[in-house]
């Protein structure tokens, strides 16, 4: 049963303005670093000697271990306190950014993204509880304003300042520039952080479903590797023989922990309901496609098209800031055609995005520049704010007031897991046809891969759409 601490009713906290800006730049930092080692992808390959499957690993790994500690990190929180895990996250994602930028190969390299992803996911969860926790009225809504303004815009930051810093060559440190720029700003965030930041966490404190995370991690880890590697190291194939007696002894143990009251990472009973299912169908699709098709842009625009890293980033800005637009105007659009419809239509206008992206590259090739890129990327970006916002309110609609928090957290996990498994299988498709095609095709294989999903969910959900009820006469 969850253990109740006892409280002597503490005088209420206020987050100040800076320590709202200490916790919105770490929710900045950690999403930045899903994105700005797509704009030196094809340096970073160089320096480490690998190649395009050994990318889609550096990608992959960070999204692996943040998808598998999200809830974790979160629960741990509430138990030990907000501020601790929040500063422990800085440090250690300082740390690992140091080990990261000094990799001189990729098994250096991939431990350092591993770590990131570890030490993003015991920050992340603790940025908006503490929002919540210190924060009330206007304040509050502007904070969660502001958090929601990052998410945003966050993918746009990471690839234009990713791109210029590259670029830049400063020091000639290139591309591991990237990395170390974490370092200064992880230091302004931890001296903002321990002294304006207060201290909260939960009365009620659930156990951590450490065995629940260690089956997702490995079912994760078993379905990425041979995806990734198979085609360079075919004994990685084995791996997929373990996926369904992971999966099993997953839900087993799922099932079990919820029965004991627990919290457990993905909870059965929400996996029952055929709503909510669909949902984290909706939500897989949104982040599969979006990962994907980023990680085969910016490797295509690098590697075939001669693409410099800040062009690369700078074609990516569309993609951004129709993002941050689609967010803000889905709601009255969703008050117009439903989630549901609003969904539907998001889908459509990222699957169109993601193929007019294939005909530029087919028709322009090396003359192509990243004005066309912008253009048909932001076509990309308004239908994925659409599909987000409406396919996390389908899938939470139908859970209970009391249930919110663990369905939340587990649209979150299905979330960062797709994005490893889109980054991870898009690129395995684009690097599979490159031997035999050439980039132009490859691209388009990969693309049309990465629709797929979306299509599927989009089917799914216009078919479950509610039906108005008939007026009878």
């Amino acid at each position: 049963m969850p253990k109740t601490f006892p409280t002597v009713s503490p005088p209420p906290v206020t987050l100040s303005s800076p320590g709202l800006f200490a916790l919105v730049t770490g929710q900045l930092l950690t999403q930045l670093d899903f994105s700005i080692v797509n704009v030196a992808l094809e340096r970073i390959g160089a320096s480490l000697g690998t190649n395009a499957n050994g990318l889609v690993l550096v990608v992959a790994c960070y999204g692996l271990s943040f998808a598998a500690l999200l809830g974790t990190g979160g629960r741990l929180g509430d138990r030990y306190g907000r501020k601790r895990l929040f500063l422990i996250g800085i440090v250690g994602f300082c740390i690992v950014s140091m080990i990261c930028g000094l990799a001189t190969n990729l098994v250096t390299m991939l431990v350092g993204r591993f770590l990131q992803g570890v030490f993003g996911a015991i920050l992340m969860p603790q940025i908006l509880a503490t929002i919540h926790a210190t924060l009330h009225g206007p304040e509050h809504s502007r904070a969660v304003g502001i958090y929601t303004a990052i998410a945003g815009l966050s993918v746009v930051i990471g690839q234009v300042v990713g791109g210029w810093l590259v670029s830049a060559d400063l020091f000639g440190l290139g591309w591991r520039l990237g990395f170390f720029i974490n370092l200064p700003v992880c230091a302004i965030i931890l001296v903002l952080g321990v002294i304006s930041i207060p201290d909260t966490r939960s009365n009620v404190a659930s156990r951590t479903d450490a065995w629940g995370v260690l089956l997702f991690a490995l079912f994760l880890l078993c379905l990425l590797l041979p995806v990734s590697l198979g085609s360079d190291w075919p004994a990685t194939r084995w791996f997929i023989i373990a996926l369904p007696p992971i999966g099993i002894a997953f839900w087993w143990i799922e099932t079990r922990q919820e029965a004991t009251g627990g919290k457990p990472l993905l909870p059965p009973s929400l996996l029952r309901r055929p709503m909510v299912l669909i949902g984290f169908l909706a939500e897989a699709a949104v982040t599969f496609s979006y990962a994907g098709y980023i990680f085969i842009t910016a490797f295509c625009l690098q590697s075939a098209l001669g693409f410099s890293p800040q062009q690369s980033g700078d074609s990516f800005i569309g993609l951004g800031l129709m993002f941050f637009i689609g967010s803000l105007a889905s709601k009255r659009l969703r008050e117009r055609l439903s989630d549901h419809g609003t969904f539907v239509l998001g889908a459509g206008l990222t699957i169109s995005g993601i193929l007019l992206t294939a005909t530029l590259i087919r028709f322009f090739g090396l003359s192509l520049n990243f004005g066309h890129i912008i253009a048909v990327s932001g076509l990309v970006g308004l239908g994925n704010a659409f599909m987000l916002t409406s396919a996390y309110r389908i899938a939470l609609s139908h859970v209970e007031k009391h249930h919110a928090g663990e369905a939340s957290v587990a649209v979150s996990t299905v979330q960062q897991g797709c994005f490893a498994i889109g980054t991870a299988s898009g690129g395995v498709v684009y690097a599979g046809l490159l031997p035999s095609f050439d980039h132009a095709l490859a691209f388009a294989g990969a693309a049309g891969w990465l629709v797929c999903l979306p299509i599927i969910a989009a089917g799914v959900v216009l078919w479950k759409k509610p039906r108005p009820a008939r007026q009878q006469s």
